[in-house]
């Protein structure tokens, strides 16, 4: 009986290898779009600039530039009923031209994030910003994520952590515009 349950573990390995790693995902998307009576060109010196993703971004703690083309992006997670956490993504420039912002993640395996903005005039000194944000986490086990994420779910946690990208990425929008046109009038002196 030991062997033949042993034979249909093995065999059930072999059909099914994903079956034996069994992994925990949350993860979250978001689209905003908004309209900045500022020329294109401004707005994409502006957003190009790394600095300002700490200074208005919630939960992103610091952006390091470490070469041409990548960058090192600290995530504070920030948890119900457990102490935050820090994420550490390793994230390339993807960016195809000036009108576009794309920095996405090296390793896909086990923390990602996206980050995508395009520019498009909207006529004189107006341009429509369309954002795109993306961050998952996968862990071996759902305890690694939060000691209650086993028992509230992939889905339930996706949820909350779309509500809470959300927020931020709206937060991100009003800070970065306020100060992209104090920058426009300073500039202008």
């Amino acid at each position: 009986m030991t062997k033949l349950i042993f034979s249909a573990l093995v065999l059930l390995n072999i059909l099914y290898p994903k079956a034996s790693c069994i992994t925990f995902t949350i993860s979250a998307e978001v689209e905003r779009a908004a309209v900045i009576h500022l020329e294109k060109d401004f707005i994409s010196v502006y957003i190009n600039n790394l600095d300002i993703y700490p200074k208005f971004f919630p939960n992103i703690v610091s952006v390091k530039k470490l070469s041409e083309t990548d960058s090192e992006w600290l995530y504070r997670v920030e948890a119900p009923l457990a102490s935050p956490y820090e994420l550490t993504f390793l994230l390339e420039d993807k960016s195809s031209s000036a009108d576009t912002l794309l920095f996405e993640s090296k390793d896909r395996a086990k923390d990602y994030l996206f980050c995508n903005a395009v520019l498009t005039s909207a006529g004189e000194k107006k341009t429509k910003v369309d954002f795109v944000f993306k961050i998952s986490m996968t862990r071996e086990k759902a305890s690694d994520v939060h000691f209650l994420a086993g028992i509230l779910g992939e889905k339930f946690l996706s949820e909350r952590m779309k509500e809470k990208l959300e927020g931020d990425l709206e937060t991100f929008i009003s800070k970065a515009t306020k100060d992209m046109y104090l920058a426009s009038r300073t500039r202008g002196k």
